[in-house]
């Protein structure tokens, strides 16, 4: 997790150096960072934008990526080699878009940007016991989400203690898949206090 500032210093780098900004909001977006889309907190409009998981509130698999027009238009043709291969895997399914046209709707509730603020509340109520743990590191939240780390020998990605930690937290029906010795907790909006205890 980095700072707002670092990703508008990334998008003043790629426009300088004529390079498109692309914003991957498949983790961070739909309120996860505390705003809708995490480039919000930068104030920098991405070139290309991939939305996802949240798009249907976890519902259904969907998949949207956004561009500016003039992407668009060099990309707008019947010619094959010019197509602009994005999402195909996840795109235009009715059902799951009546699912994220749902989601929208609740976005323009204000109740719905007050849920956020509580879970983010209570992440880092939840994590603050973790801060003066010495077998954690580098304890940190962004919204709903918050991350810590293990100490251990190996910190890579694939580190073996993955593999592991995920089958402890399965063996205790909690759903949590940690990368390399990183664990991220990420809970619906629906979670409770109760909840987040548990985890």
């Amino acid at each position: 997790m980095y700072p707002a500032w670092v990703l508008r210093e990334m998008k003043r780098i790629c426009e300088a150096s004529d390079v498109l900004f692309i914003g991957d909001e498949v983790m961070t977006g739909w309120g996860r960072t505390g705003t809708i889309f995490a480039c919000e907190q930068a104030n920098v409009v991405p070139d290309i934008a991939c939305y996802s998981k949240g798009l249907t509130g976890g519902a259904l698999p969907l998949a949207v990526t956004l561009c500016r027009a003039e992407i668009f238009d060099a990309h707008y043709s019947k010619d094959r080699t010019r197509t602009f291969f994005h999402s195909s895997s996840f795109t235009a399914n009715p059902v799951a878009c009546a699912a994220a046209k749902a989601n929208l709707d609740l976005w323009k509730d204000q109740e719905c940007h007050r849920r956020i603020a509580a879970v983010a509340t209570m992440q880092e109520q939840a994590i603050e016991a973790f801060r003066a743990d010495p077998r954690f590191a580098n304890v940190r939240r962004s919204g709903t989400m918050t991350a810590l780390d293990l100490k251990t020998r190996d910190t890579r990605y694939l580190a073996g203690i993955g593999p592991r930690l995920h089958a402890f937290f399965k063996d205790r029906n909690l759903l949590l898949r940690p990368l390399g010795n990183t664990i991220y907790v990420m809970p619906p909006y629906c979670v409770t206090a109760g909840d987040l205890d548990e985890i």
